[in-house]
Parts: structure tokens; sequence; C-alpha cells
């Protein structure tokens, strides 16, 4: 949705692929049960609610006394009517029928069926606890957020399913954050059933980080990085994570010093970590169109740059990805003044902030940038520029 009300969680999927075609790219709550109970006076009393629910207490009374007041009337209808009829044998019916105890002991034994709490093995259920808290801690019983239809973040995990190979890339997820998308890639990378995973060999360290199978994960976050070597700890084998992953704590800027062409996927999800510092640590447009840079001299022929972006709450950032990602595809293009044309028609700073606001802000049409402001025209040409001397000689995206 592009309504104001939905732009702080709006997210933008741009991937560019090397030598393919250019990417244009229940909830059930469970009440704990409340019941009325009788005092020697006959008023209803409200049994005290342990979930502390104020609204639903005194809808529950008033039902339970209604319930109550029409048993109690029928009851005293048919104590009537044994009183005037004449016992048979062996019928233990009385005409004498106290009608407020019955009530009291009906009501009695629901509280006691209610409140009664089972007796449970502690040691046994300690043991259960253990055993599965590590997957309650990351499992999400929202399954419908795996379908590409629906999420973003489903869709690009689609894709990267499409390019990753199996024990041979090495692959860079450059804002790690708190290793979710690292467990996703690392899932690809290291499937537990491949005929593969027998014939690797131990990676080359001779040159720092180099070689595949590789997994490399950076934050510039400490607490991001042990976020995500804990999950990768929970839930891969040790020697995996030991011999095959590397968790950075670093900028995304520049990336790792890797052979040109050898890396099969570079993944961004931009923003800032979630519960941490905003203003300190969130993408910030030069940095991350510098690492694009680098990730597309270092992608494969076939390899795939993927970047998550946020519109709501880091436009420049956003707008200067979206015209990179273009300026890529724009190297094959046929058009007379080329990706370097493309690069001019790129809008003021000050002309981009008033349509974006328009787009996905609260209406206001004021800027707060200078109008002859290019920020963000003259980083992605100097981006590109780079890309296309460093790079490899015939580039399509």
């Amino acid at each position: 949705s592009t309504s104001p009300m939905f732009h702080s969680s709006q997210r933008a999927l741009l991937h560019a692929t090397r030598k393919s075609v250019p990417c244009t790219s229940k909830f059930v709550g469970r009440l704990k049960p409340l019941c009325s109970q009788t005092s020697n006076e006959g008023e209803i009393e409200p049994i005290p609610d342990p979930s502390g629910s104020s609204k639903v207490g005194p809808i529950v009374d008033a039902l339970l006394g209604k319930t109550i007041a029409r048993a109690m009337s029928t009851i005293s209808d048919e104590a009537t009517s044994a009183s005037t009829t004449q016992p048979q044998s062996g019928d233990t019916r009385s005409a004498d029928v106290d009608t407020e105890n019955i009530i009291d002991a009906v009501v009695s034994r629901a509280s006691e069926q209610i409140t009664k709490t089972p007796e449970v093995d502690v040691e046994e259920s300690s043991s259960v606890s253990d055993s599965t808290s590590k997957q309650k801690n990351h499992e999400d019983k929202r399954k419908y957020l795996a379908n590409p239809a629906v999420t973003p973040t489903a869709l690009a995990h689609s894709f990267w399913g499409e390019v990753v190979q199996p024990y041979q890339d090495t692959i860079i997820d450059a804002t790690a954050g708190n290793g979710k998308d690292s467990l996703v890639l690392a899932s690809m990378l290291f499937p537990a059933n491949n005929e593969d995973r027998d014939m690797i060999s131990s990676p080359n360290r001779d040159n720092g980080i180099n070689g595949g199978p590789r997994l490399i994960c950076i934050d510039i976050q400490q607490r991001a990085c042990e976020n995500t070597l804990d999950l990768l700890q929970e839930n891969l084998d040790s020697d995996i994570v030991d011999q095959y992953i590397d968790i950075l704590h670093s900028s995304h800027a520049p990336l790792p010093s890797l052979e040109p062409e050898s890396v099969g996927l570079v993944c961004y999800n931009l923003g800032y970590l979630p519960g941490a510092d905003k203003e300190a640590f969130q993408t910030q447009m030069v940095t991350t169109i510098y690492s694009l840079a680098d990730a597309a001299i270092l992608l494969r022929d076939g390899g795939l740059l993927s970047v998550m972006s946020y519109p709501g709450n880091g436009w420049i950032e956003h707008c200067a990805v979206n015209y990179f990602m273009e300026g890529l595809a724009m190297f094959s293009s046929k058009r007379k003044d080329g990706w370097e044309g493309f690069v001019d028609s790129i809008p003021s700073d000050y002309d981009l902030e008033l349509s974006h606001g328009k787009m996905y802000g609260d209406g206001q049409t004021k800027s707060t940038v200078e109008q002859g402001a290019d920020s963000i025209r003259e980083t992605v040409r100097l981006a590109l520029e780079r890309v296309k001397v460093d790079g490899f000689e015939q580039q399509t995206w």
C-alpha cells in the first residue's frame, strides 16, 4: 500500500541479475474461564479473573446470572408439580426441594472443574521446556509469511533459491541484523541432504576470506553479529559454522576483498536493527551505494544483487538504490546517450523529496533539501562509473 498510514513499514524489493533479463522489478486469543458463584444471601458474586480482564467479567457474570435464574425457575416449577402429585413407588423426588442448595452445589462443582489446575510433573515439564525453548524462540506460526505473493521477504528468498549453488557459491549477507536472512542463506548453501557435501574441501584461507563455499555475514553492530552467530549455532552443524561461515563486525562498505566475479549472491536488508539506536546505526545512502558497486563487481555470471529498501523511513537511500539498479540495466541500453544520459535525467533531491512525500508522506509538500541539491544523482553516477571501469568488460543486467 502507498497510503500514508502504512509508510513506515513500506518495503521495496529490488534485484539485479548479471547477464539476465533485468528485473523491473488467526490470531486466536484464548481467555481463561470466568464464572460466578452465589453467596449465602443468594447474590451473584464474581470469581476473581486470574487474567485480569475487566471487560469480560461483567459480561460473563450477567450471562451466568440469567442462566442461574432460569434454572431456579425450572426447578421451582418442577418442585411445585411434584408437591401436587403423589410420588410413585421408588420415586426419589421430594416435594421439599431446596433449590438454593442445588444451585450452590452446581456452581460450586463447576467452579472446582474450571479452576482446577492439572498436576504437572515438574521434572518432565522442565525437560520438555529446555528441549523446545530454542525452537520456540525462532519459530513463526504465521506460515503465510513464506508465500512470495504476500511478503517481499518471501519473494526475495524465492529468488535466492534459484541462484545459490549448494556447497559451491560464496554468498554475502551485507546487513546481517538478527541473522534471519543469514539462516535462510545457510540452509540454501548448506542443505542437509546433498551429495556435494562429502566432496567439498576445507576453504582456502591463505588470502583472508576467499574461495567457496562460504557464507559471509556482515554487520556494523556487535550485538547484531552476536545474534546472528547464536541463531546459526542453534540451527546448523557446528562444523558448518566453524569452517564455512564468517561473521564480520564491520560496515558493509567496503565489502571484503574477494576475487572479482566470484560471488553468487549479495543481499541487503537496509534500515536499522529493530530495538537499536535508529539515528546512530541506520544505513546511509553514500555507504550503501558504494557497497552496491562493490557487490556488482564481485558477482559472477548469473549472480544476483538483492536489496530490500524502506522508502517510508529512508527516502534518500531508497531513491539512490532504485536509480543505481536501473543504471546497471542501462549499461546494455540502445538509447543514444546510454547510461550516462539516464543518470543525467535523475531529478534533483528537491524534486525527488516532493514527489516521494506525496506518495509515502503525510501530504506535506515542504522540502527539507535545497533546490539545487543533486547528491542522489552524483552518488549514483560515481558508483556506476566505478562498476563500468572496474567491472567485467561486457555487462548485461
